[in-house]
């Protein structure tokens, strides 16, 4: 595994697999800055390879076929132009499950945008789940595990990878950029650490992105006015807006400035939090309305994203 932040959950992967412990089912949030599409390849191979050692061999014939994108017991499922994930998907899929593994070996399925399965899909999936095909993989990545049905989520191995230390990511950064980065660089590392490849583009572009959290916090502060919001652009402000409260919680815990992402506004975040007597519940409650939002527009076409949003930060004035 090439990215070193997530070198200790892959070799947890493989040594359970080595073991002949490795559970049928696995869950892990989709997280594409972070690199899971990488993780996800990875393992992908070792479960299809037929000579592993510790990762795919890269030579054998299923390795080939998976390669040349042919691998005939490799299945992916996923939402087509970000409609739901049908029943008729899944159970073609469970029909092909129940053949021969062509290759004699296992068969492996990537469910993709998970979130998206209707009720009826995820319903269909359950029984597999519960009593899986002989050697048979799931691995099922929604944006939040939290967005699929309970009964799902209780019959899989979540995962939860983690994202790099500041030092870490600063280390492999300079060695991806062979130079030592400079101050301003490193304060982007502070802003998106859960985002190492993300960083990575900007770093190598020069193109840096604008600091939505920290312009969200002003607007919420008083100090500018709030963003203007569009079709193209709501989405990401959505996100600014969960981590705007993810960091309200931290100032509310009283968290030391190392774990903050916006420390030079701390003490006027606190001033904030008194002013509208804002606790832990409170926030959490805010929080799940934002997950609750980005469900209710992938689920129902029409719905205007930019309003909704914008009503949930009227609350907060």
């Amino acid at each position: 595994m090439s990215l070193p932040w997530l070198r200790e959950p892959w070799r947890q992967i493989s040594r359970d697999y080595q073991q002949g412990s490795l559970a049928h089912a696995h869950c892990l949030p989709w997280q594409a800055d972070l690199g899971i599409a990488q993780f996800v390849e990875e393992w992908i191979k070792l479960l299809l390879c037929n000579e592993p050692n510790g990762r795919a061999c890269g030579k054998c014939k299923s390795c080939l076929l998976y390669q040349a994108k042919t691998h005939p017991d490799y299945y992916q499922v996923a939402s087509i132009d970000g409609k739901a994930i049908s029943v008729d998907q899944i159970r073609e899929l469970l029909t092909k499950l129940q053949q021969t593994p062509n290759q004699a070996g296992a068969k492996v399925v990537w469910l993709h945008d998970a979130e998206k399965m209707s009720v009826t899909a995820a319903n269909a999936l359950l029984k597999t789940l519960e009593e899986p095909t002989q050697s048979t993989y799931f691995i099922v990545t929604p944006e939040r595990s939290e967005r699929l049905l309970p009964t799902l989520r209780s019959r899989m191995r979540l995962h939860r990878l983690p994202q790099p230390d500041a030092e870490l990511l600063e280390q492999w950064l300079a060695q991806q950029l062979q130079r030592v980065l400079r101050a301003d660089e490193q304060q982007l590392i502070r802003n998106y650490p859960q985002r190492p490849l993300a960083l990575l583009k900007w770093l190598q572009s020069g193109e840096y992105p604008t600091h939505q959290l920290s312009e969200l916090a002003q607007a919420l502060l008083g100090q500018q006015a709030w963003p203007t919001l569009a079709k193209d652009n709501w989405q990401s402000w959505l996100l600014a807006s969960e981590q705007l409260l993810q960091e309200l919680m931290r100032v509310w815990q009283n968290l030391p400035q190392e774990h903050l992402l916006l420390a030079n506004q701390q003490q006027a975040l606190q001033d904030w939090l008194r002013q509208h007597n804002l606790c832990m519940t409170k926030l959490n409650e805010q929080l799940h309305l934002c997950y609750a939002m980005r469900q209710q527009v992938a689920e129902q076409s029409g719905l205007n994203g930019p309003l909704l949003l914008q009503e949930l930060w009227m609350r907060w004035h």
